[in-house]
């Protein structure tokens, strides 16, 4: 007996037989039996309690763990797929983006797992270095008006410590919510002691082969974090001109977008050269003027000085390439210490690297008379001297872009640091070259292109890794130096100080008694400690024999927007420490847009959380839960009233409860390999309606069964003169064919066409068809064909569910418990480790020429339907009708399907025929028409409420009069509003044909009533 969860526990355990038997041409179907029925009766529709008790049950089970296969693998066959979820910060809760990753990853890890592969996907979280310590810091600002540094950094630590562990697990239970089938005993933490040990191996094997190493260069930094940043922390906002903008910390508002010009003096002459720049402020640490070479304009001044106003001294004017001579006045200032490209020109001169900002954005001691001043305020000051110095030439609009910490809102300000530097010249290459040569696989291709831009030969920039932060992986590095002499030092990477000592001691050649030294106080870029998750989530750097069966990956699934920041830095560190690849796939997937396909954010307001998908939410708790996001710090006003706006908007009454099943299917829905991907918020809900789609013909399987128990049928024999009917035969084909294109369109992990083909077999061919075709035989169970219909059903509805579970786990799971088995059906404890229907198990049903014949039989269906619809008929009327195709071969099939045409489109007697029929002959009521070589006549005279059909002409006669009058009243107004003579000529034309024709209508219908 096995474990179910409490809600039904009074559905008894169904007792497993032997697997498939033989019947029909050789060709197997599951056909099974149920021992026990369900107590409790099967729900009138689909509600979201399904949802609840299977993911305990399942996690308890021990099935989300891999299950070791004890043999090898066949030619082709993957026996094997080991898969990570890319850690969500620790700070987070659920978004979109994170419910869409887990949604594709669990389908292929649940698909993965159902063919029968020793299957573990790793779940984690990130310590999040910048945005962990951003909410902690914000927290105890809004509940304690206190600074991190009023803490101190043992102290705050220890707070944000708390703060995870109150905090921290939030996402990974709602990825449970969402039924993402982690291996939870592996679950992660990158500042967990283990995997400490990892980034602190990793660094060291990295320093001592020259592959880290330290330097003084151009960082990114943020001077309200007081941090460095990655490149991909920095938002690029674009203006047109003058805007201002809020800059945190600063009292008042700054302008960008703007372009000065300022006189440089040259030295000894009347001369003077003009340049335009968009950050006045760093002219205090000018150190040249630039001019093209070959730029006739300023030739005679190349190799003269200018006069710097400020710091009262001689700067040089020099020649290189890298000035557009077309740009501005054609002379730049060169600030080498707080731009990339003057930093550039400044190694290339040997110029002097004068910084001139303080870590918090003021000007430090080399800004003379502006010391102490912020940067900012500085920006005005400056042009203020300047115009009393005569040296300021006014200022216009210009397009810009300006880089913003996409944490705090700050401008990045370039500065010069000494940091840790990871080079990638050569790794970045091997990473490059194995795209190009199709060891590393990127899907969807056209991202090569991008993968090459970031890491082909001379394109890739060294890797800054050191973070002015406190909570982080701290650096293993210590600067040790002679007691006697403390500028006689070395960096040495170790775990501890004496490991260090003992190392320097060597390099120095000086006893490490006569020794001290101190750790450097920086932590590392997240990026580098998750760079490494691949093969430290299975134990690196100890051998052991998780890391030798799951390392590499089988696949990395990620968003888009990552590929370089994480993908790329995965694969060199991988390529560096470990000697190959950390995965030959990678599966991109887009960004989750709103409707209108602006990227979802916290400052349009336009962020939905998937929970308030699942579970719903009315406005009321919206607010709620905005109104506490403001007052705990994670929010600000602003963007906490644009919020409450944009939902009222998107949900005026409020977010409906669809589940996790619904949530989905929705989102695999879209193309999920595309750039973007613009959710449409009734998505969800449609998708519940498909869910109780799939509820509703389950239940209709399980009252047949009911039937046939309450009948006392025997299932499990059938009987003897048994054959297959052309529609039995048929469905069985469709299956086929759909089995195998959602296997081919599994692996090529294109999952809106997986949906397509289930949805269209199991809607289209199974509900709207052979449903159609034997719900009278399943009504009595005494029928000859209730038998085999109930046998075709069941196996359509479950190989159904089996294909639908990597999409919708809940839903399949419950209905594989709820639906009875059939003689010799063999089901296993659960539909998640039962085993995917696989193309070779139904090849021997696939029949293309029925395939193609039941299209044709199909659009007469729809003739038939659609002209029926088109009238007002008797209820329960059989109307009489005839087909007509000129080829006799067609007919003679078309006739086999007689009973099929019949019970599908509800008709009488059929009559075909290879003469087109003659209209004029054929008797009053009989609707006719035509498509793709078949003629469709129905016979509707007596069956037709001839006074109801009058009664519609004359309605409609009535409103094209109407039309008429506002037509000729149009006409006759002002002349400006009257249309072209010719277009309401046509118009009346149109009108008097609808007119014509619906008198003939009437006249027949007249006739036909007398």
């Amino acid at each position: 007996m096995f474990h179910v969860p409490t809600r039904l526990r009074n559905i008894r355990k169904n007792q497993f037989h032997q697997p498939l038997r033989k019947f029909c041409q050789n060709c197997s179907v599951l056909y099974s039996k149920q021992d026990a029925t369900p107590n409790n009766p099967f729900p009138d529709k689909h509600n979201l309690s399904v949802e609840q008790g299977w993911y305990d049950w399942w996690k308890e089970s021990g099935y989300f763990k891999p299950k070791a296969i004890n043999r090898a693998a066949r030619p082709g066959e993957q026996i094997k797929f080991s898969m990570v979820l890319p850690p969500p910060n620790v700070t987070g809760v659920l978004h979109l983006g994170h419910a869409l990753t887990a949604s594709v990853q669990d389908a292929l890890v649940r698909y993965h797992r159902m063919k029968g592969c020793e299957t573990v996907w790793v779940p984690g979280s990130d310590h999040a270095g910048i945005a962990t310590q951003i909410v902690v810091e914000k927290q105890l600002n809004a509940k304690y008006g206190i600074t991190k540094q009023d803490l101190g950094r043992d102290k705050f630590i220890e707070k944000v410590q708390e703060w995870k562990k109150e905090k921290g697990d939030t996402i990974l239970k709602q990825l449970e919510e969402m039924g993402a089938s982690l291996d939870w005993s592996r679950t992660q933490f990158t500042l967990s002691p283990e995997y400490t040990q990892s980034v602190n191996k990793a660094f060291i094997q990295l320093f001592n082969k020259g592959i880290i190493y330290r330097k003084e260069s151009l960082i990114n930094w943020c001077s309200v974090l007081q941090s460095t940043i990655s490149d991909i922390e920095v938002n690029h906002v674009a203006v047109e001109g003058r805007t201002n903008f809020h800059i945190p910390g600063f009292q008042g508002d700054v302008e960008f977008g703007v372009m000065t010009d300022i006189a440089y003096k040259v030295t000894n002459s009347c001369d003077e050269i003009i340049v335009s720049t968009t950050r006045p402020e760093t002219m205090l640490g000018d150190t040249a003027i630039a001019v093209n070479p070959k730029d006739t304009r300023y030739a005679h001044l190349v190799g003269q000085t200018v006069w710097h106003p400020f710091r009262e001294e001689e700067i040089p004017i020099i020649a290189d390439a890298y000035v557009d001579p077309e740009f501005g006045t054609g002379a730049v200032k060169i600030t080498p210490a707080h731009d990339q490209n003057d930093f550039e020109i400044g190694v290339g001169h040997g110029l002097p690297m004068l910084k001139i900002f303080n870590g918090d954005g003021t000007v430090n001691e080399n800004g003379g008379e502006f010391r102490d001043e912020h940067r900012f305020a500085v920006r005005s000051s400056i042009c203020d001297k300047l115009e009393r110095l005569g040296l300021y030439r006014g200022s216009k609009d210009h397009a810009m872009s300006i880089p913003v910490c996409g944490r705090t809102g700050d401008v990045i300000e370039p500065m010069l640091k000494e940091q840790w530097f990871i080079d990638t010249s050569k790794i970045g290459e091997l990473a490059s070259k194995a795209v190009k040569e199709n060891d590393l696989r990127l899907d969807p291709p056209n991202f090569t292109s991008v993968w090459d831009n970031f890491l082909g030969q001379d394109k890739n920039r060294d890797w800054c890794i050191s973070r002015q932060l406190w909570w982080g992986h701290r650096a293993p590095a210590w600067w040790i130096f002679r007691k006697d002499d403390s500028s006689k030092g070395v960096w040495i990477a170790a775990e501890t100080k004496e490991d260090a000592l003992t190392q320097a001691s060597e390099k120095l050649g000086t006893p490490a008694d006569n020794l001290d030294g101190h750790q450097d106080p920086d932590v590392l870029d997240t990026w580098f400690s998750s760079a490494l998750y691949p093969f430290a989530v299975f134990g690196w750097p100890n051998e052991n024999p998780d890391l030798e069966k799951f390392f590499p990956l089988d696949l990395m699934e990620t968003g888009n927007d990552i590929l370089f920041f994480w993908v790329a830095r995965m694969v060199m560190l991988s390529i560096a420490l470990q000697g190959k690849l950390p995965f030959s796939d990678v599966m991109l997937h887009g960004i989750i847009c709103d409707s209108q396909g602006r990227k979802m954010s916290k400052s349009l307001g336009n962020v939905i959380d998937p929970m308030h998908m699942i579970h719903g939410a009315s406005i009321e708790q919206l607010n709620q839960e905005l109104d506490a996001s403001l007052s705990n710090g994670y929010l600000s006003e602003e963007e906490v009233e644009l919020s409450k706006s944009e939902l009222v908007k998107t949900f005026p009454d409020g977010i409906p409860a669809s589940g996790a099943d619904a949530l989905r299917w929705a989102l695999l829905s879209y193309d999920v390999k595309s750039q973007h991907m613009n959710l449409d918020p009734e998505l969800v809900p449609r998708a519940k309606i498909w869910c109780n789609k799939i509820w509703q013909v389950s239940r209709l399987l399980v009252q047949a069964h009911h039937k046939a128990k309450e009948a006392g049928k025997d299932l499990g024999t059938l009987p003897k003169d048994f054959r297959p009917s052309l529609m039995d035969m048929w469905i069985l084909n469709q299956l086929a064919n759909t089995v195998t294109r959602v296997n081919e369109e599994f692996e090529e992990k294109n999952f809106d066409e997986i949906l397509k083909e289930i949805r269209g077999f199991l809607y289209g061919n199974v509900c709207d068809v052979y449903v159609e075709y034997i719900k009278r035989d399943l009504q009595d169970p005494e029928s000859p064909r209730f038998h085999a219909s109930l046998m075709f059903f069941h196996t359509c509805i479950m190989t159904s569910l089996k294909m639908l579970h990597p999409i919708m786990p809940f839903i399949t799971e419950e209905l594989y418990h709820r639906i009875p088995t059939m003689p010799k059906e063999t089901r296993q404890e659960s539909i998640m480790i039962d085993f995917y229907p696989q193309p070779t198990q139904w090849s021997g049903f696939v029949n293309p020429t029925l395939g193609a014949l039941m299209e044709r039989v199909l659009l007469l269906v729809s003739g038939i339907r659609s002209t029926k619809a088109s009238y007002s008929l008797v209820k329960g009327s059989l109307p009489d009708v005839l087909i007509h195709s000129d080829n006799q071969t067609e007919l003679a099939h078309l006739q086999q399907f007689s009973e099929v045409i019949c019970r599908l489109s509800n008709s009488g007697e059929l009559n075909f025929t290879v003469e087109k029929p003659n209209l004029a002959s054929l008797p009053l009521g009989c609707a006719v028409n035509s498509t793709d070589g078949l003629t469709v006549g129905v016979f509707l005279g007596e069956h037709m409420d001839v006074e109801k059909e009058i009664k519609k002409i004359e309605e409609k006669k009535e409103k094209i009069h109407r039309d008429i009058k506002k037509l000729d009243k149009a006409n006759k107004g002002k002349f400006q509003y009257r249309e072209k003579p010719e277009v309401t000529e046509e118009k009346r034309k149109k009108f008097n044909e609808e007119l014509e024709s619906l008198d003939r209508q009437l006249t027949l219908l007249k006739k036909m009533n007398n």
